[in-house]
């Protein structure tokens, strides 16, 4: 019996070989959503049998991933935007584990995580490259690093794709309500446009036979399996090309700038756009302020930056691992409470501009 690489290899195959067109796009797309299916069943048995792997677990400083092939410089740039000294070498996989670093701009701060080299083959498990991609799903942005010698990022989205990150898209507007009976029902919102045959034979693929499926926006198959699984990050992601001080710069740069790919040119070793690169990074995360306001004391006038989403208890771990322990309430005055001075505990989201003030237990 075939395991689940050689039936995904042998769809994938099939695929190729297949020309695409009106009438084979029915037959594409239910291939598609095979292989997203025994995927899936491969994701959920590596859970069980507890899989090595990275895990780099969201703090209150936003998390930034460093992106490419070995030896484009990864190194070089952590330590030219941060306080880190990673271990530079020119040969391929000098970085063997994961070097974090702290960048500080304009009053935030960042992690930025030096991530080992990825070469192609990723998917299966070649140079770790499946432990260092499962890092992805915990950050807040992917900086794709490339050279003047290995510019063509290809493989590198082929991988994201493959472990179900979606950089520099938004998650599906559909909603499925799972029923008992009554078969299945697709419906659209607006002016959406899709081929409802095709996307009920992928939904049965997945098992979903008796269901209302609301689309909000047109869906092609793969945006549409993607909503089925549900399982898809969302991600940010900035293209930078390093070593733009070489000769073989230009070739490069025009390059990915045909594939639309926006990207940042650089150089460490020249120290050009280095305050650019940082201006951009800040500018793809989302952070907010909160007014730290002690009990018995006069309030900070600066406030604290943390990134959107932030909880009372990530304020108090930036604080001091103390306020975590010792919590006893807090009160805070502003747009995340119905009213000023509200009591919430530490699961509560604070937003941009509130007030917060934390009490401790004594002792």
């Amino acid at each position: 019996m075939p395991s689940i690489d050689e039936e995904i290899k042998e769809l994938e195959g099939e695929i190729k070989k297949t020309q695409y067109n009106k009438a084979t796009e029915h037959h594409i797309g239910r291939l598609k959503a095979k292989i997203a299916r025994l995927e899936k069943v491969k994701e959920e048995r590596s859970k069980k049998g507890g899989g090595t792997g990275f895990f780099i677990k969201k703090g209150i400083y936003p998390s930034i991933g460093l992106l490419g092939p070995p030896s484009v410089g990864k190194s070089s740039i952590l330590n030219a935007i941060t306080n880190a000294e990673s271990r530079v070498g020119a040969f391929d996989f000098t970085t063997l584990s994961i070097v974090p670093g702290i960048m500080e701009y304009k009053n935030m701060k960042f992690r930025v995580l030096d991530l080992p080299g990825v070469i192609e083959g990723a998917h299966e498990g070649k140079g770790r490259g499946r432990e260092v991609i499962s890092v992805l799903r915990n950050v807040d942005l992917i900086l794709i690093v490339m050279d003047p010698f290995k510019y063509d990022p290809s493989y590198i989205l082929k991988e994201l794709q493959r472990e179900g990150i979606r950089i520099n898209q938004k998650p599906p507007k559909m909603s499925i309500l799972k029923k008992d009976r009554g078969g299945l029902n697709i419906t659209k919102v607006g002016k959406s446009e899709f081929d409802s045959e095709l996307l009920e034979s992928i939904s049965r693929e997945f098992g979903i036979i008796n269901a209302d499926i609301i689309l909000r926006q047109s869906m092609t198959p793969d945006v549409f399996i993607d909503g089925l699984l549900g399982n898809r990050v969302y991600l940010p992601a900035i293209f930078i090309i390093n070593k733009s001080d070489v000769g073989e710069f230009s070739r490069a740069y025009e390059f990915l700038k045909s594939l639309d790919l926006d990207p940042v040119p650089i150089s460490v070793v020249k120290k050009k756009n280095i305050e650019l690169l940082k201006e951009k990074m800040a500018g793809k995360i989302r952070m907010i302020r909160v007014h730290l306001i002690p009990s018995n004391a006069p309030s900070d006038k600066e406030p604290m930056v943390v990134r959107e989403g932030s909880t009372v208890e990530d304020v108090c771990k930036a604080v001091h691992t103390e306020f975590v322990e010792k919590f006893k309430f807090a009160t805070i005055t502003g747009k995340s409470v119905r009213f000023p001075n509200q009591r919430v505990g530490l699961e509560h989201r604070v937003q941009d501009g509130d007030n917060l003030t934390v009490f401790l237990r004594k002792g």
